[in-house]
């Protein structure tokens, strides 16, 4: 590691000042600002990643502590590129990093100097020829969506009158600091807007960080991308435009993933994965190529699962909440920050409810409820600190809102866990992570073989299992069948997914005819 210094290249009669440190010989990241910022947005970002590369950040002309053209047409984007190209030409190959107006020049530098610039890494700025290509198509086809990305840019008519913007900034500039950049910059607009951009094709790759609470930049100005770019691949990050200042940590991490060629492979963690809905929805999120971790109480069964979906087995038992939190941690350390978290563990109960004992009680709420419980509060801190949304899947039942006279405790529980998954989806949905509620019905698992039924000797247990393990398997509704549902519903936000017939009937039933439910669950 080494100490940042300041240096200035010279272009023509403008220098352009570079602040740049991390690790000698690293790979080379160029950080390029917009408006009306200097390199100085970039400091938190560099703090993390001087750890593991050599960062340049430049003051863009007319910015920080770089000169200033005399004309306007000095900002011109094809000028200021020229900066870049005479900055990265001093390193063997560098890795480009742009945000709003330092990504619109960006794009022109990776077309036009692909032999000097490796990939490319856009925040919030589109190619302006990208933008005008992608209205031409889109004008008639989809005219509400062009209408609404344009007036993403209502700002700039304010932007682009002269003395107007000028004097409002020089007044704004006493309290907030910036005058320079706010003035300067203004010229960014006015020498490039309108002026009939051209689209280039871009060669090396690009990867485009979606801000998706950004006011300015929105889906239709990445999409413009998609046909001119070779390699792109893109990924979410929940904070507004000036993402480098306010989310740091998270845009290091992105620019790392993508440098350093973690293409975003989804992380999927399951618990109780070792049997049932949730080894087949393993199976199935692996199929669709998805990195799965599988978590269970039996160590042998989670490796089995784990095997056959290429992923990684631990043993963990849910109620133990200091174990699931400590065991989250390592997985995210190992395998990274899981894009969906399927709290799926539970055991079932049945009996009346003056059969089932205190000790039966204690079990199942600490497996069908606390399991979840700990499940979410281990796994979801890190979804919200990444800021790039997510999904947490609870496993519920239909007899959470199914009020049977045999299941009192199992039905409790999951009725507890039913409601848990609504409220998170509330809370939750400010940081784009879903909260789907998995509801199904009778379907062919072990569940049945595995259930304790309160009040019965061990002749009378083994014999219930046995028939409820038949109904169950005669029902035949199968696993896979629910896991395709899971699947389904993470795609689709779903929150309430009742899964078999019964388990939708009984949902719509509740609305229309409760005492009709009430009356089932007494001979059901």
């Amino acid at each position: 590691m080494e100490r940042v210094v300041e240096r200035f290249v010279e272009r023509g009669d403008l220098r352009v000042r570079v602040v740049e440190g991390g690790v000698s010989g690293g790979v080379v990241l160029l950080l390029v600002h917009g408006y009306p910022d200097h390199a100085g947005v970039w400091d938190g970002v560099a703090a993390r990643l001087q750890r593991r590369f050599w960062v340049v950040r430049v003051d863009v002309r007319g910015a920080g502590g770089s000169g200033a053209p005399r004309g306007r047409g000095g900002y011109r984007v094809e000028e200021v590129v020229e900066d870049l190209v005479a900055v990265g030409r001093g390193y063997s190959g560098v890795h480009l990093v742009g945000h709003d107006w330092g990504a619109v020049i960006g794009w022109a530098a990776v077309a036009r100097y692909p032999e000097v610039f490796r990939s490319f890494v856009s925040i919030s700025g589109p190619d302006l020829g990208h933008v005008r290509d992608w209205v031409r198509r889109n004008w008639w086809r989809r005219p509400a969506r062009v209408v609404g990305t344009l007036a993403r840019s209502w700002y700039i008519a304010g932007l682009l009158v002269p003395g107007v913007a000028e004097g409002v900034w020089r007044v704004v500039g006493r309290w907030v600091g910036g005058r320079r950049e706010l003035v300067n910059g203004l010229e960014l607009y006015r020498a490039n807007l309108g002026a009939g951009a051209e689209a280039r094709r871009v060669r090396v790759p690009v990867h485009q960080v979606e801000l998706v609470k950004d006011p300015f930049v929105g889906p239709g100005h990445l999409e413009a991308a998609d046909r001119w770019t070779d390699e792109l691949s893109r990924s979410r990050l929940v904070a507004g435009h000036w993402a480098p200042r306010t989310h740091p940590e998270q845009v290091a991490r992105a620019i790392e993933d993508f440098v350093e060629g973690r293409r975003s492979k989804e992380v999927v963690v399951v618990t109780g994965g070792g049997s049932g809905i949730g080894r087949a929805t393993a199976l199935r999120f692996a199929r669709d190529g998805a990195f799965v971790v599988v978590l269970d109480v039996d160590l042998e069964g989670a490796e089995r699962t784990a095997a056959e979906v290429g992923g990684f087995g631990y043993r963990l038992d849910v109620a133990d909440g200091a174990a699931t939190h400590a065991l989250a941690r390592e997985i995210v350390q190992r395998h990274g920050v899981p894009d969906v978290v399927m709290a799926n563990a539970g055991i079932a109960v049945a009996g009346p409810f003056l059969d089932t004992s205190e000790e039966d009680w204690r079990r199942v709420v600490d497996v069908n409820l606390w399991g979840v419980v700990h499940t979410l509060r281990a796994f979801t801190p890190y979804l919200v600190e990444r800021g790039q949304g997510g999904n947490l899947v609870v496993t519920a039942s239909a007899a959470g809102y199914f009020p049977m006279a045999t299941l009192p405790a199992y039905s409790t529980t999951k009725a507890a866990v039913l409601m848990l998954a609504q409220c998170l989806d509330a809370e939750l949905r400010e940081h784009r992570i879903r909260v789907s509620a998995i509801c199904p019905g009778v379907v062919d698992t072990n569940i049945a073989a595995t259930t304790r039924f309160a009040g019965a000797d061990d002749a009378e247990q083994e014999r219930k299992r046995k028939k409820a393990a038949r109904v169950y398997r005669l029902r035949g509704y199968t696993a896979d069948r629910v896991a395709d549902e899971v699947v389904r519903a993470v795609r689709a936000g779903r929150v309430v997914v009742p899964v078999t017939p019964e388990a939708r009937f009984v949902q719509v039933a509740n609305r229309i005819a409760p005492s009709l439910v009430r009356l089932l669950g007494r001979f059901t």
